[in-house]
C-alpha cells in the first residue's frame, strides 16, 4: 500500500528490499482498486499517488 499524506500529488517508490524481497527479483503487480494488472517490475515499484490518496497492489514474485 502506498499512502500519500501530502496536499499535492506525489510519485512514491518502494524498493523491494524495503518489503523483504531481494533487489534482483522480478514480480507481477496488480492494482486491487482499479482491477488492473500493472505488469512486471524488477527491483522496485513506483506509482503516482494523488493527494491524500492510496494505491493498493498485490505483488507476486
Amino acid at each position: 500500500m502506498l499512502l500519500n499524506r501530502s496536499t499535492s500529488d506525489a510519485e512514491i517508490s518502494v524498493p523491494w528490499e524495503a518489503i523483504g524481497y531481494p533487489g534482483n527479483v522480478s514480480a507481477n503487480l496488480r492494482d486491487l482498486w482499479a482491477h488492473k494488472d500493472l505488469g512486471k517490475f524488477t527491483g522496485r515499484f513506483a506509482a503516482k499517488v494523488e493527494s491524500h490518496g492510496v494505491v493498493v497492489v498485490t505483488i507476486k514474485p
